[in-house]
């Protein structure tokens, strides 16, 4: 069943606009943005609100793009999506305290654009679309700049409007990949993914190709495999090679041994296009019994969704 077209527009008003806010923290202007939606909405608590923001900005606050910043809290008994912004020309900091890896980010690159998100407790989905909504337009060419220009909320709200822009139908691979991941070359050598491995903490390293398209994956697992042998593993006496002489040979080699030579190629890892519906994602790990999937356009790899950006954005985001 098709979802009813939900215009952005529509979930908030001019008088849920603060155009012109003064530099500060994106957490001060998240909470007037909550009293403008409460008064215009009873049922909200706009301290306990507030409070939900501040005690759960780990899950709460995301860097949408450089300059935008979006804050999220899901509400029990909201019935429907309520959003309100602000525009800053000097921009905002984000948690100064430096306690969130996402408010670090935004401490350097200051929100000028601050959007806030009362979703439904009950509904998983409809934050998601209104993100994949408002990156839609945010995305285009000067639009935020522009915004940044108009001195008053119904011109805000107006210009807003007249993008046209509507939640999409179903939130998207694309919608929940994340984007700043550590990849490799295909001309890099192992030296180089032994060394990101260390530094990244991750257990697969994809690989790309000059024009960024998707040729091949480096796991861990590929790694021990390439330092023991099948034959090693089926020995009863392992005294010959108690000190990682094995090992010893592969860092001779690290240097010049290509990451081409230890890659399980695309084809047989889990990829998906960035239009595919997330909760196909959820299958396709499921069914592989993977816990991440790759997210291409065409061959070109454009993100990463591990099983803990599920649970961070689907279910608790």
């Amino acid at each position: 069943m098709t979802n009813q077209t939900i215009a952005l527009s529509s979930l908030f008003s001019p008088e849920q606009v603060l155009s012109g806010a003064q530099g500060g923290r994106v957490e001060e202007t998240a909470r007037q943005m909550i009293e403008l939606i409460a008064d215009s909405d009873s049922s909200i608590d706009s301290e306990a609100v507030y409070q939900l923001v501040i005690t759960r900005k780990k899950c709460g606050i995301m860097l949408l793009q450089p300059g935008v910043v979006v804050v999220h809290v899901r509400i029990s008994g909201l019935q429907r999506l309520r959003l309100a912004l602000a525009t800053s020309r000097d921009g905002q900091v984000c948690c100064p305290d430096r306690e969130d890896f996402v408010c670090a980010e935004t401490e350097s690159l200051p929100a000028n654009l601050i959007v806030l998100m009362l979703a439904p407790a009950d509904d998983p989905a409809i934050y998601l679309r209104a993100v994949a909504g408002l990156s839609a337009i945010c995305r285009r060419e000067g639009f935020v700049e522009f915004l940044l220009t108009l001195d008053s909320p119904e011109l805000v709200w107006k210009t807003i409007a007249e993008t046209g822009a509507a939640l999409p139908d179903y939130v998207a691979a694309g919608d929940i990949m994340r984007t700043d991941f550590a990849r490799l070359r295909d001309t890099d050598s192992l030296y180089s993914a032994i060394d990101l491995f260390c530094r990244e903490g991750v257990s697969e390293l994809p690989v790309v190709d000059a024009d960024g398209d998707l040729v091949g994956i480096v796991s861990e697992e590929e790694l021990i495999r390439l330092c023991l042998p099948e034959y090693i593993t089926w020995m009863e006496d392992l005294s010959p090679i108690l000190n990682f002489e094995p090992f010893a040979e592969i860092l001779r080699r690290e240097a010049y041994m290509p990451v081409m030579e230890i890659m399980v190629l695309a084809d047989r890892y889990a990829s998906v296009d960035e239009a595919t519906p997330a909760i196909q994602v959820a299958k396709v790990m499921m069914r592989r019994d993977v816990r991440q999937v790759l997210v291409v356009r065409d061959k070109k790899l454009m993100g990463i969704i591990s099983i803990q950006d599920f649970i961070h954005k689907v279910l608790r985001a």
